[in-house]
């Protein structure tokens, strides 16, 4: 238990500490993006403007929001190179000065595909363009913007970086400290197992002596209807603490012994009692049991969990309704299914039903002298897991309920 709660607390922990650093990283790099993407458009229309010359620039213009005022020194170290053609497409000039990565012709090719494509503005392989119209020529400007590119690579592997960093710190203080976090938690936990435990065995034996005098007073002066009340709920009480009991040391992760159990020939013991109940009370009883089927496991604690499933159908199955038991291989697994006839109408979610002491409205009322007190389907989906298995419960049509247990 303290290994699990250690093991959640560091996961939800570290969780949110990563989305946290994950926002951080995408704000910081985002804006960063948006910087220099205004930065690059600023100087482009700044050249656009002046045609590619230097002398015609004006720089009296506002910056754009987060951006640096341009001035002659970040103009001269752009990178860029100038095409002239006319409305035909025909190349007529070529300016290659401010760049030194770019020959004629590859100018020339640049300009082919932006005039192809069409467009007035756009990337085309690292460069950003811009077409400029002067009457009957068309001045289409080609600015670099690798140097973009690799401002926002290191921002971004800076960022990443100091954030990785930040985690693995944040990890190991978590884990330091996920001891003293959770301590509280466990003692409460502790306390309330150990309350569970005393209180259960410390009933056993008031239960036993009420069974006892019960007995014996109908012997004396003969069966009557107090008799059967107390009897009855002297049963209740009994499953209670069995199931209790069995919470609690599940709670405590103490291993139990196990064996190889022929689980098919557990079944089949049990199901006589069950089989005879059903037909006193008009229930159609279906079985499939595949013979010799093994599972690693405690023998008490499957017929514990089979008991609760044939239980809790017998409890809440209508008169004339049906209980259907599989055991079958399913692949690598084993397969156990209980389905009976139920009221959905009473809980729309089933797996409500494994919640400790959470019963439907039928069973709250206590009209039923046999219902529960709602820990019996926790302590099978607790006994299930514990070797390593799953318990679901789904409707498998309106008017029927199914539990489906995988080893």
């Amino acid at each position: 238990m303290i290994k699990t709660l250690k093991r959640r607390f560091i996961i939800f922990t570290m969780a949110a500490v990563s989305c946290l650093l994950l926002f951080i990283v995408l704000a910081i790099n985002s804006l960063n993006w948006m910087m220099l993407e205004r930065e690059s458009n600023a100087v482009l229309k700044t050249l656009v403007d002046a045609d590619g010359a230097f002398h015609k620039m004006d720089f009296d213009r506002p910056p754009p929001p987060f951006s640096h005022q341009l001035d002659m020194d970040r103009m001269h170290a752009s990178r860029f190179f100038l095409v002239r053609s006319d409305l035909t497409g025909n190349v007529i000039d070529v300016n290659i000065e401010q760049i030194s990565a770019i020959d004629q012709e590859t100018a020339k090719e640049y300009a082919r595909r932006v005039i192809k494509e069409g467009k007035e503005s756009g990337r085309i392989d690292g460069y950003k363009f811009a077409v400029k119209s002067l009457g009957s020529i068309q001045l289409m400007l080609f600015m670099d913007t690798s140097k973009q590119r690799e401002s926002f690579r290191m921002v971004l592997f800076a960022s990443t970086a100091i954030a990785l960093l930040c985690w693995v710190i944040l990890l190991v203080i978590v884990i330091l400290l996920s001891g003293k976090v959770i301590r509280p938690v466990l003692v409460g936990m502790e306390k309330q197992k150990q309350f569970i435990t005393n209180a259960g065995h410390e009933m056993k034996t008031p239960l036993a002596i009420i069974q006892s005098n019960n007995d014996t007073m109908a012997l004396l002066h003969g069966e009557n209807k107090y008799n059967g009340h107390i009897r009855n709920q002297t049963k209740r009480l009994n499953v209670l603490m069995s199931n209790l009991l069995t919470l609690a040391k599940l709670d405590e992760e103490i291993p139990l012994p196990t064996e190889s159990v022929n689980i098919s020939e557990a079944t089949k013991e049990l199901l006589t009692v069950y089989m005879e109940e059903a037909q006193a009370r008009n229930l159609r009883f279906h079985m499939q049991i595949e013979p010799d089927l093994f599972i690693q496991s405690n023998k008490d604690s499957f017929r514990q969990l089979l008991t609760i499933l044939l239980d809790n159908a017998l409890k809440y199955t209508p008169d004339g309704g049906y209980i259907h038991l599989s055991l079958v291989r399913d692949g690598r697994s084993v397969r156990l299914t209980e389905e009976n006839t139920c009221d959905p109408s009473l809980e729309p979610d089933p797996e409500r039903l494994f919640e400790r002491f959470y019963r439907g409205d039928a069973a709250r009322t206590q009209k039923k002298e046999s219902s529960g007190y709602g820990v019996g389907l926790s302590a099978a989906r607790a006994i299930c897991e514990n070797f390593g298995g799953k318990l679901n419960a789904e409707y498998s049509s309106a008017e029927s309920i199914r539990f489906t247990a995988r080893f």
